[in-house]
């Protein structure tokens, strides 16, 4: 369904991966003014309403710049979506600290600097959405990708109490958590170790258009009753039999 973000600037991170970029080029096509940010500015979305930003997210002042500048420039924000991750996966027994250290400080510390950085500019205009990507991993973990589904928990369980804390500031926060979806990451997945794509209820794999259509319902008027919650864009989980 089409959403009217005319007027409205909304950031993505993690705008280089095949879901960022999708919700970048959806909610552009749909009105919104969008800072698409990335570390590889080569690798981020480019066009109309698209502003590409190279950005780091494991740097607490460069996030912080990033916010403050851009609501400078476009005198507002009114939406963050968190996409970004990291493809480490293997066996549980050959990943060392330092490869969970990555996922730990890059998506859910990642997630946490970007989302205290931006609160104060939605909590000062009263309104805003923040769309988290986290992972059907955090409701059941990947064998392969340990790390990824215990920050996927850790997200949801984070999402829960920012929309607890900040909704009655007029703030809503909600995850989507994808299940196999048609990608670079999933192709990553695979030649770790886990094989074909499990098979769901309904046929897949997903594609990104099918998360980006998510995010922007999470992010639009019509979703303004719904925060602290999880939207699952999986084709209905895993099938076991």
């Amino acid at each position: 369904m089409p959403h009217d973000f005319h007027g409205r600037v909304i950031w993505i991170t993690g705008a280089g991966g095949a879901l960022g970029r999708a919700s970048a080029e959806l909610l552009a096509g749909q009105g919104a003014t969008v800072i698409a940010s990335g570390r590889r500015l080569e690798a981020l979305p480019a066009g109309e309403r698209i502003v590409p930003l190279p950005l780091d997210v494991t740097s607490t002042p460069a996030v912080e710049a990033a916010a403050g500048d851009i609501v400078a420039r476009f005198g507002r924000l009114d939406g963050l979506v968190t996409s970004t991750t990291l493809p480490i996966f293997g066996d549980f027994l050959s990943l060392d600290d330092e490869a969970w250290q990555k996922v730990i400080d890059t998506k859910l510390l990642g997630t946490v600097r970007l989302a205290r950085a931006v609160l104060p500019h939605l909590v000062a205009a009263g309104r805003g959405a923040i769309v988290v990507l986290s992972g059907r991993g955090g409701i059941e973990p990947s064998p392969q990708h340990l790390p990824g589904s215990s920050v996927n928990a850790a997200l949801l369980l984070l999402v829960r109490g920012l929309g607890a804390i900040h909704g009655p500031q007029g703030i809503r926060i909600n995850a989507v958590s994808p299940g196999p979806i048609k990608s670079p990451r999933l192709d990553a997945l695979n030649a770790a170790g886990t094989g074909a794509p499990p098979r769901t209820p309904l046929e897949g794999p997903g594609l990104p258009g099918d998360v980006a259509d998510a995010v922007a319902f999470l992010l639009s008027d019509e979703a303004r009753f719904i925060t602290g919650t999880n939207l699952l864009v999986d084709g209905g989980g895993r099938v076991l039999s």
